[in-house]
């Protein structure tokens, strides 16, 4: 009988999916709606419409901002997925006061050039975040930059050294950044607005859109930045 009941709720479920998918246009038809009309509004009304001109960071932040929110949300959660698989097999083993993270001691020359390069690394990583609705880049990019720089100093210093440039307390904070930052915004917007993560529509809140947008970028940044550090560490045994 269960399995019965069950095989009939797939039927009713799969029967409109099925009716609606037919009714789909032929992939890659030059007639799909994805041609004919949204590609072109994104186009041609994106930097007026979404406040950035940046397409792509339009649709990403704007156009189809709940389908972002929801995937900066599922990179938090598997962020804490991931913690607690790798600290579940690492309980006990505790970072030693000054433990290099590696055995092979770096050399004189990569320690010199990543002393060197540190500094434009974090500009360029930071330019990077706050310039995404204006040029190539944004959230994602920058933060990747800025992990990556953490992850690189990382193998030149001794683990007290590495730990101690985003302490744990504060670590645990910036990982929530971008779910937080669009949680923010999208209050803001039902505040002002009534409508969850609604942007201003009008040209004289141009600047209130950039805000936004920038808010939202750089909890992007900041969160996929200690996403990114934190998995590292935690399978070097770092934190």
């Amino acid at each position: 009988m269960k399995r019965a009941l069950t095989a009939a709720l797939l039927i009713i479920v799969a029967l409109p999916m099925l009716y609606a998918v037919a009714q789909l246009p032929p992939q890659g038809s030059p007639t799909s709606p994805a041609y004919t009309h949204v590609s072109a509004r994104y186009l041609e009304a994106g930097p007026e419409e979404a406040g950035a001109e940046n397409v792509v960071t339009a649709v990403i932040l704007n156009y189809r901002g709940f389908d972002t929110d929801g995937e900066v949300t599922v990179i938090f959660t598997s962020l804490a997925a991931v913690l607690a698989v790798l600290l579940g097999v690492r309980t006990g083993e505790k970072p030693l006061a000054g433990q290099p993270v590696s055995s092979v001691e770096a050399s004189v020359v990569v320690s010199f050039v990543v002393r060197l390069l540190a500094p434009a690394i974090a500009l360029f990583g930071i330019y990077v975040i706050l310039h995404g609705h204006v040029s190539p880049g944004g959230g994602f990019q920058g933060g990747a930059i800025l992990a990556s720089l953490l992850i690189i100093i990382t193998t030149i210093l001794e683990r007290a050294q590495a730990e101690a440039l985003v302490p744990l307390r504060i670590r645990r904070w910036l990982q929530i950044a971008a779910p937080l930052a669009f949680f923010t915004v999208g209050v803001a917007g039902l505040v002002v607005f009534g409508n969850y993560l609604q942007f201003p529509r009008t040209h004289d809140l141009a600047w209130l859109t950039v805000t936004w947008l920038t808010i939202i970028e750089i909890g992007i940044g900041v969160g996929g930045a200690a996403i990114l550090a934190t998995i590292f560490w935690t399978m070097g045994g770092d934190s």
